[in-house]
């Protein structure tokens, strides 16, 4: 069992590696600048780790040239000079495939140094910036499981689970834990991505006493399609403008109510216009069960990513644009914090 999943592993960190020949040039906002935090947090702690996080950066450059020089001119080149030798020898057409297997395999061979650089700056650096929000920690990957992540309502089919870029912690008592996520699930024609975008997990330090589920209204085709768990009920609120974004359901009227306050609906609102304006969201959805406040957030950005390997460690135009992505996934937390924890009041009154 071991054996096959390290082949299984490397196969899917080279798949990887061969989706950064098209998403590898990271965005730059010129307009964004460092806050006092970042600024302090670089000289203090950052700076004196550049020398080393360059030394690598130049290491690994050169290894990607290389691999890139090679799979270009020779490789690539070979593929298609033997490709062509069989099908004029007398071979059928489907010979041309070593063609495109010779472009993945070797693509993902050659930005596998590219992807390793990302790997080490992310754990050199991203820890360090995560620290000016609290008590947080970075990852690579998120802790929960594909197991646990089913159990939520909003999770929609999928077979397989990808995360990146854990961060988690917790604020004025509440855990917090962000990800981002792509689900997909299989099929005859190969995977289709269920979902793709972010997953963050509030843990508050009590229980919701029901399960309220906030959806996004899509109009009555969708709804009905796409409908929730047939032990809620539809949950009619106050708010014209909130109703006409999502669509709420709970096994308890009483307690959505309480959850779905007036301030909670405006907060819920302005979050999701954030995430609209920042990384173009198509779709923020959200459930409270148990203890748990786990929100669904699409969309297609690839968040919180260095600048390219090509360019040098010493240049540090990523860094304003990375810190802004993560305060904006903090605001999730800040956000909706007051009125949680009015909320625990709430319950223990109604205890």
């Amino acid at each position: 069992m071991n054996e096959l999943a390290f082949p299984l592993k490397e196969l899917t960190t080279y798949l990887e590696a061969f989706k950064l020949r098209f998403r590898r040039q990271r965005k730059v906002e010129s307009n964004i600048t460092a806050s006092d935090a970042l600024k302090e947090t670089f000289e203090q702690k950052i700076k004196p780790n550049l020398d080393a996080i360059e030394q690598r950066r130049v290491d690994f450059n050169d290894k990607f040239k290389k691999r890139r020089r090679l799979v270009n001119l020779k490789i690539l080149p070979l593929s298609v000079i033997v490709a062509l030798l069989l099908v004029a020898l007398g071979a059928d057409g489907s010979y041309f495939s070593i063609i495109v297997i010779t472009f993945f395999i070797g693509t993902g061979w050659a930005y596998k140094p590219a992807l390793d650089y990302i790997h080490f700056y992310k754990r050199k650096v991203l820890p360090l910036i995560v620290k000016m929000y609290g008590d947080f920690n970075y990852s690579l990957n998120a802790s929960f499981t594909k197991d646990e992540i089913k159990k939520w309502a909003l999770t929609p089919h999928f077979d397989y689970l990808k995360t990146e870029d854990s961060i988690s912690g917790s604020v004025d008592n509440i855990g917090f834990e962000f990800s981002e996520v792509l689900l997909e699930r299989g099929g005859k024609n190969g995977r289709s991505i269920s979902f793709q975008g972010c997953v963050v997990v509030l843990t508050m330090p009590f229980s919701f006493d029901s399960h309220t589920i906030v959806k996004q209204d899509l109009g009555k085709l969708a709804n009905w399609l796409t409908k929730a768990s047939k032990s809620t009920k539809k949950v009619a609120l106050e708010n014209v403008a909130f109703e006409k974004v999502f669509e709420v359901f709970s096994t308890d009227q009483v307690l959505a109510r309480y959850i779905l306050s007036p301030v909670m609906m405006e907060q819920l609102l302005t979050l999701y216009a954030l995430f609209v304006k920042n990384v173009n969201a198509s779709k923020l959805e959200c459930e409270f069960i148990d203890n748990k406040a786990v929100f669904f957030i699409s969309y297609r950005e690839n968040l919180i990513e260095p600048a390219w390997i090509t360019q040098s460690a010493f240049e540090l135009n990523s860094l304003p644009l990375i810190e802004k992505e993560i305060a904006l996934l903090m605001s999730i937390s800040k956000q909706l914090n007051l009125d949680l924890m009015a909320l625990r009041k709430a319950s223990r009154m109604n205890a």
